[in-house]
């Protein structure tokens, strides 16, 4: 399984926000999610059992000072959220959601294990456009 592609949705005013149904379709029996901090103020949101070989990885770091903050830090902000019964939803933690940048529009994309959800600003340089030829990256395609 693997999150693929964009989606966008808006915040409510209860600070709820729909998981895209596109991204639902994948894992239409989960209904409960780790969210963290991610690169580039935006957020991760990561199903049970991909949370669990995250936070291994994060285990295994060297023991560094460095390593322990950035762990700590990781850790300690990341929560659980659950989808509502009826509408998919979910409450987006506030102080999350203040330190991603996100008000009220919200772009869910797929990053493989897990989906990044950030403010519109924070996705736009990932969006496609006509100058991207993809040129140097041949034996991926």
């Amino acid at each position: 399984m693997s999150f693929q592609g964009n989606e966008t949705a808006i915040l409510d005013g209860n600070g709820r926000v729909p998981f895209p149904l596109s991204f639902r379709k994948l894992v239409p029996n989960e209904r409960e999610f780790y969210i963290s901090p991610g690169v580039d103020n935006c957020l991760h949101l990561r199903r049970v059992c991909d949370y669990e070989v995250w936070r291994l990885k994060l285990d295994q770091l060297e023991q560094t000072r460095e390593n322990y903050i950035i762990r700590r830090k990781l850790l300690s902000n990341t929560e659980r959220v659950v989808l509502d019964d009826k509408q998919n939803r979910f409450l987006l933690p506030k102080k999350l959601k203040e330190w991603a940048g996100i008000d009220k529009d919200v772009v869910f994309s797929g990053n493989g294990d897990f989906v990044v959800i950030s403010n519109v600003e924070k996705a736009a340089p990932y969006a496609l456009n006509e100058s991207d030829d993809f040129k140097g990256m041949e034996w991926v395609l």
